[in-house]
């Protein structure tokens, strides 16, 4: 068929087309009501519990619709319908909050509401449309605890682990359904006491325990932590919001540890000054004070604050000056001196040895203390005893001290060898010269007045 047999069916077409699409737009406005565009909301509409009342909590996909066919027909709308520029928009008319006024509150099930909307036809049933708007929950509160249970640990043989308290029955939580509560111990700020590293939690089950034994005499606790105790910090997280909190820890001491020897100044361990042993040199005519390095020593007992209430005991060797040595306000006191006590039958330098022990208010007994004397019996220098006669008392030389006297001695022995080893070889040298026949008068002579002088260095 040729172009010219289309022609008149063409020319139909254009004369008809502008009225089928008059009747098309004529039915969609008038006919629209009675077929009724697919459901512009589906069955279930979700939306978050924070939102507010007067939020859009859907907007639909249509975007055809000329006019609004649907519209709500609940007998208590918490929502409401809208038509804006061929779409269908749901307004929430009041909020939802799942989470719960009072922390100790149980949570209620999941908020959800029915409502239903309606497109009416001409003459015909209207159609019904159910739908089903369920409130999501959000986390929006923090983990919250008001107090924690004070703890209280004693030092002692005590089986480890010690479960001590449950936290998560602490820590609640506003968010409804709950959330899982991870907790865990922190260190604390530097201005706190920390003693987390004696506890452990569980993060299943929030249980609390003591993990790690403590010595209340034990240096870190009489100097840093103090014996009121310290805290333990406690986070407690919900996957979102951490929130913290400190519980106190009180040290329960018993009296299990022995007194400490120490310079006399110190008022705690922490003043690093424990002494294991003293020694002194007097003079065998010497009585009084005797003078040590440092001057005095006590015993301190860490388990409680009335260090007074210790006894001391002396063991003297040779024992025969048993009489003669006190301990008084933590110096050692000769009564009287060695000489007029021995009635001056010592004819040689000899050591006196004083062992002392304290013991405590709870009966134990320090470790034994050693103070050594060493007593000089060699008769003193006339300017000696007038200083002596002055101060009262002797010099005393610290163990530092005589080690280095030691030494000095010892240098100057060596030296008096060397030239011991000298002269006699020198002697030795000039006898073989005189046997040769090499010598002359004057070398000889010579050689007989250096030998002079150094016999007289020697005997001197």
């Amino acid at each position: 068929m040729g172009t010219g047999a289309w022609y008149p069916w063409i020319k139909c077409c254009r004369t008809l087309f502008p009225l089928y699409l008059y009747l098309l737009i004529l039915s969609r406005m008038c006919c629209k009501g009675d077929a009724c565009l697919p459901y512009p909301i589906p069955m279930y509409v979700y939306f978050n519990e924070t939102a507010a009342s007067g939020s859009v909590i859907f907007v639909s996909n249509e975007t055809n619709a000329i006019r609004k066919e649907w519209s709500l027909s609940s007998s208590e709308p918490r929502v409401a319908l809208t038509f804006v520029k061929g779409t269908y928009q749901v307004v929430l008319l009041s909020a939802v909050d799942l989470d719960v006024t009072n922390l100790g509150d149980v949570c209620s099930p999941p908020e959800q509401f029915v409502q239903r909307i309606t497109c009416y036809r001409n003459g015909q049933d209207p159609i019904i449309h159910w739908i089903t708007f369920q409130a999501q929950p959000v986390n929006e509160n923090p983990p919250n605890v008001d107090t924690l249970p004070d703890i209280q640990i004693s030092e002692g043989n005590v089986s480890l682990p010690l479960f001590l308290y449950p936290l998560l029955d602490y820590f609640k939580d506003r968010d409804c359904p709950k959330e899982r509560l991870v907790l865990s111990i922190s260190k604390n700020s530097r201005n706190k006491k920390d003693v987390g590293e004696y506890f452990m939690i569980n993060s299943s089950t929030g249980f609390l325990s003591q993990v790690k034994h403590f010595d209340y005499e034990d240096t870190e606790i009489q100097c840093n932590l103090g014996k009121g105790g310290g805290f333990v910090k406690i986070i407690a997280e919900d996957g979102l919001y951490k929130t913290s909190k400190s519980l106190s820890v009180t040290f329960i001491n018993i009296d299990d540890a022995p007194p400490l020897f120490v310079n006399s100044d110190c008022s705690t361990v922490c003043s690093k000054c424990p002494i294991l042993s003293l020694s002194a040199i007097v003079h065998f005519t010497y009585h009084g004070p005797i003078l040590t390095n440092p001057p005095g020593i006590k015993a301190i007992d860490l388990d409680t604050e009335q260090s007074n209430i210790i006894d001391y005991n002396l063991d003297i060797y040779p024992t025969k000056y048993k009489d003669v040595i006190r301990f008084e306000n933590g110096r050692f006191v000769l009564l009287q001196s060695f000489a007029n006590f021995s009635e001056y039958r010592e004819e040689s330098d000899f050591t006196v040895i004083v062992t002392i022990r304290a013991t405590g208010s709870n009966g134990q007994t320090s470790d034994k203390f050693s103070f050594t004397i060493y007593v000089m019996v060699a008769p003193i220098s006339s300017s000696q005893q007038t200083s002596l006669s002055q101060t009262d008392e002797i010099m005393i030389l610290s163990q530092s001290t005589k080690n280095i006297i030691i030494i000095v001695l010892g240098v100057v022995v060596v030296l008096l060898s060397v030239a011991l080893v000298y002269a006699v070889y020198k002697i030795r040298s000039q006898q073989k010269k005189a046997k040769d026949g090499d010598t002359s008068y004057d070398e000889v002579k010579r050689n007989t007045v250096t030998n002079e002088n150094v016999y007289a260095t020697i005997q001197n």
